[in-house]
């Protein structure tokens, strides 16, 4: 049967979706899901009605549902952009957007030849039988890796330090920045990969941010940015002469791509670091900036994220936070904002840029470099690194593409400080990168690599130990109990409760209601945690006994503890800490930055937080007095946690890191 879906033809029988030309073939899920859909006009269907039809009743995550919903959406934006299909109903589930209209030519190929003898109307069905037959075969061999290479690598820099950040040029130029171990300053350096020779660009290294070199080889971008100002210049390598081409004042985290003609460049950048990602298109001779991503019902915790713009092609690669183990990478074209494809992986995609060759993407997940044929979407494995992967850039030596790499080894160590005597320990220290403390009366958690994955480890009485907990934990804020017994956590929206003494994993809340930044609340009973269902960042209190959820701020919340039944709050988009006092705010703290929501935290009436340069502070309710407590320690990174005491602080030093480039030939 055929339907017809805001005019695209869904055809039950080839299992496809055709609009103007273009066929997308759908895989299982996708084809089920739609079926649901169309046989349910106009109902929302839970994710428990779709797990019970669509996977047979089995047991399967809340992202396995998630990730399915979010390969049919893209298969529809791949054939209408920028039209939501699949509408998400916050505590329902899912409703299709359009009535499905059955396709008025409803006769089958076959009954078209009841005039004709039996026998010629069996051979006809069986040849068109085969020919679909042959179609499906084809589509699905686009889908199997059938390419294998013969990797060679070679080292190309031999720098002390770190070498990240990544560009070359068309004619064999490759920049990148140096970051010594030492108390020598960084550098940015351009290298030439045919004599290896290599100069310092004499830019504002203190201020530098972000630089790109241009495909022509003859201009960088780069970020200066400081606390007062943000600047994007364009710096000809030739001249040495700079000029300021855009003023990027309430921009953060920059990173910049040319297009190809080098009349214009995007840009990555959010407001804060609590708000998503944005893709920008800039004008270099205009100046006029134009927003190309992130439509608002897609604005997720980190929403689009990388990019990479064709060295040769008017078309832009970005990469969308769906989920912590799904992204989607969008293909549009720079000329007129069409989207050409849409592209589905289920990892956290780390660095990606475009072949010079043809329409792939390298892209890298954590230590593994995978290719992305973006006309097919088949990706392949390539080489698997002994560290993670910073950057990747692409450029050709005697007509053959190279890969170029840039890693890094990344460490930490867990240290305590004395508040009292200001004297600080390392308390553990390896070769892994280990994070987000939280200690208890017996000893504390973290969050370490040290093994293949992201996982939680409890250290107590000298003994490490992995918490069993059946799925990757992943970089995750967690709140403990004093008496380290259990600890909640939010997972894919949804809240978990582990109990460390038996070992048991219990979901509270379930994911549709967003849940992000949980704490337990006045006691154990009640979780304290923030969602923006209804639209908008705000705080809710769940309890354990009665199932009821009760929204607690009205204009905004986003982390918060409760003190003498008193709630005190952060927000996700503004600074400062606040109290809620008969349903109306009032600011307790006003330099209180917003990126204290991850560890900030209050005991016995004393608020402890952290202030970027400064270190970490203490400000009592009664007295309205504040103190620093810890100063700003060298490589700090803002994850630490005071003792339920308030003598001793758990914070995390990184280590001086590590890494080279490498070029990888495919042969």
């Amino acid at each position: 049967m055929k339907y017809i879906i805001n005019g695209i033809e869904f055809d039950t029988e080839q299992r496809t979706l055709s609009y103007q030309n273009q066929t997308v073939l759908l895989e299982a899920k996708s084809f089920e899901l739609l079926r649901e859909f169309v046989n349910h006009p106009q109902q929302v269907l839970s994710r428990d009605k779709l797990i019970q039809r669509v996977w047979q009743g089995h047991v399967v995550s809340d992202g396995a549902v998630n990730k399915a919903i979010s390969k049919l959406r893209q298969h529809f934006e791949q054939l209408q952009p920028n039209i939501e299909f699949i509408v998400t109903k916050p505590k329902f589930g899912y409703q299709l957007n359009f009535t499905a209209q059955l396709y008025e030519q409803s006769t089958a190929q076959c009954t078209h030849t009841k005039s004709l003898p039996i026998k010629k109307v069996f051979i006809i069905c069986a040849l068109l039988s085969a020919f679909s037959l042959a179609i499906y075969i084809f589509f699905t061999a686009q889908k199997k890796p059938n390419q294998n290479y013969t990797v060679n690598i070679e080292r190309i820099s031999a720098h002390d330090g770190l070498e990240t950040n990544l560009s070359t040029s068309n004619n064999g130029q490759l920049l990148f920045l140096s970051s010594p171990t030492t108390n020598t300053p960084r550098q940015l350096i351009l290298k030439s990969l045919d004599n290896n020779s290599e100069q310092n660009i004499p830019l504002d290294i203190q201020r530098l941010r972000f630089a790109s070199l241009s495909p022509s080889g003859a201009f960088i971008l780069w970020v200066s940015k400081d606390a007062q100002r943000c600047d994007i210049f364009r710096y000809d390598i030739a001249s040495k002469i700079q000029q300021s081409v855009f003023n990027c004042d309430g921009m953060q985290n920059i990173r910049l791509s040319w297009q190809a003609n080098e009349q214009a460049a995007f840009i990555r950048a959010r407001e804060n670091n609590a708000s998503p990602y944005i893709i920008y298109q800039l004008s270099l001779t205009t100046k006029v900036l134009q927003q190309l991503s992130l439509p608002l019902q897609y604005a997720q915790m980190k929403g689009d994220f990388l990019l990479a713009a064709h060295p040769n092609k008017n078309q832009l690669a970005y990469v969308r936070y769906i989920e912590s183990n799904l992204s989607d990478i969008h293909i549009i074209d720079t000329q007129n904002l069409d989207t050409l494809s849409v592209h589905s992986v289920d990892f956290m995609i780390d660095a990606l840029n475009w072949s010079v060759t043809d329409d792939a993407l390298y892209i890298a997940d954590k230590k593994s470099l995978k290719r992305l044929d973006t006309n097919t979407g088949q990706t392949t494995h390539i080489k698997q690194f002994s560290y993670p992967i910073e950057s990747i850039a692409v450029s050709t030596k005697a007509a053959q593409e190279r890969i170029l790499v840039s890693q890094y080894h990344a460490s930490s160590s867990i240290n305590q400080h004395q508040i009292a005597t200001g004297k600080s320990v390392s308390i553990f220290s390896n070769a892994a990168l280990n994070r987000l403390p939280r200690n208890y009366q017996e000893g504390m958690l973290f969050i370490s690599d040290m093994g293949k994955e992201h996982a939680l480890w409890r250290f107590e009485h000298e003994q490490l130990t992995r918490l069993n907990i059946p799925f990757e934990f992943g970089f995750a804020r967690y709140d403990i109990t004093h008496s380290g017994e259990s600890l909640i956590f939010e997972k894919l929206g949804a809240v978990y409760e582990y109990n460390i003494v038996n070992k048991q994993l219990n979901k509270l809340i379930n994911s549709n209601h967003q849940t992000y930044a949980v704490n337990y609340g006045n006691n154990n009973k009640e979780i304290l945690y923030s969602s923006n269902k209804t639209g908008q960042w705000q705080l809710w209190l769940y309890n354990r006994d009665t199932k009821i959820h009760q929204q607690l701020t009205q204009l905004g919340g986003y982390s918060g503890y409760f003190h003498q039944g008193q709630l005190y709050f952060s927000k996700r988009h503004q600074s400062g800490l606040y109290a809620l006092t008969k349903d109306k705010e009032l600011l307790v703290i006003k330099d209180f930055s917003n990126i204290n929501w991850l560890n900030w935290q209050l005991i016995n009436g004393n608020i402890y937080f952290y202030r970027r340069g400064a270190g970490i502070w203490r400000y009592n309710i009664s007295t309205k007095i504040e103190q620093q407590i810890m100063p700003e320690h060298a490589r700090f990174i803002h994850q630490y946690h005071v003792s339920a005491d308030e003598q001793t602080i758990i914070y995390v030093q990184l280590q001086p890191m590590q890494g080279d480039i490498q070029a990888i030939t495919l042969r």
